[in-house]
C-alpha cells in the first residue's frame, strides 16, 4: 500500500487538490474538482467514494510489457468501474469505502484497509448532488492475485459486480490493441479518466504516454484491429 504511515491522521485540510496533467484537462475532469474540505460544506449531497487497486508488476507477455496490474470490475449495468460506492450518512468516507470494496470484491478490512493516505481527489457533481471521493491504494502482487480469486466469494459478487478485471497497459504493434482498444469500452461516470489520472500519478504512465494512447484510442478505432 502507498503511504509512509498508514495509521497516522492526515489533517483534513490539508489533503490536496491533484495536479492535473494537460492532456486530462477536460471538463468531465476539472469541473467540480475542489478540495476535500471544500466539498464537505455541501452538507445535503451525497457522497460515494471508489479506488483504483494496483500491484507492480514485471515482465512482459508476447502482446507487451506489463508495467502494472491495475483493477477494474465489470458492473451491473454493463460498464466498467472502480470498487466503492455510496457512503452512509454519518459514516465516514475511508470506513464506508471499506465496508463497500469489502462487499464488492472482498477487501480485507484487517490486512491492507484503504486510509487516508490513499487520498487523491474530490468531484462534486452539482447536477446530481453528489460528492465523488477517489482513492489510489498500492498492494503487493501476491495480494492482487490473492484478491482476484477470492473476489467471486464477495457477498455483492454477481449482484453488483460481475468480475474483475485487469486493465492492459501496453499498445500493441497495430497501435490499437491493448490500452487504447481498452479506453473505448463504457465506463460508468468519470471512471476512464480516473484510470488515466491514477496512472499518471503512480507514474505507471508519463504524460506523453497517456496523450499517445488517448489519441490511438480515439483515431485508430475504425482500422483493422489484428495482431
Amino acid at each position: 500500500m502507498s503511504g509512509a504511515n498508514k495509521t497516522g491522521v492526515i489533517p483534513l485540510e490539508e489533503l490536496p487538490v491533484p495536479q492535473i496533467p494537460k492532456c486530462l484537462q477536460m471538463r468531465t475532469v476539472t469541473t467540480g474538482l475542489m478540495s476535500y474540505v471544500e466539498a464537505k460544506n455541501f452538507k445535503e449531497y451525497r457522497e460515494a467514494a471508489h479506488a483504483c487497486i494496483w500491484a507492480p508488476q514485471e515482465g512482459r507477455s508476447n502482446f507487451g510489457e506489463f508495467r502494472a496490474a491495475v483493477m477494474m470490475h465489470l458492473r451491473f449495468d454493463g460498464t466498467f468501474g472502480f470498487p466503492g460506492g455510496l457512503i452512509k450518512p454519518g459514516e465516514d468516507v475511508v470506513d464506508g469505502l471499506n465496508r463497500e470494496m469489502a462487499e464488492e470484491i472482498g477487501w480485507s478490512l484487517t490486512d491492507h484497509p484503504v486510509t487516508w493516505t490513499d487520498y487523491y481527489s474530490t468531484q462534486v457533481e452539482h447536477s446530481k448532488k453528489m460528492i465523488l471521493h477517489f482513492f489510489i491504494t498500492r498492494v503487493t502482487f501476491d495480494q492482487f492475485t490473492s484478491l482476484e480469486r477470492n473476489c467471486p466469494l464477495a457477498l455483492e459478487y454477481g449482484i453488483e459486480v460481475f468480475g474483475t478485471v485487469r486493465v492492459p497497459l501496453y499498445t500493441m504493434r497495430n497501435m490499437y490493441s491493448g490500452l487504447p482498444a481498452f479506453l473505448n469500452n463504457k465506463f460508468i461516470g468519470t471512471a476512464k479518466q480516473q484510470l488515466l489520472l491514477a496512472m499518471y500519478h503512480t507514474n505507471i504512465l508519463t504524460e506523453a504516454e497517456i496523450n499517445d494512447v488517448i489519441y490511438k484510442s480515439q483515431n485508430l478505432k475504425l482500422g483493422p484491429s489484428r495482431f
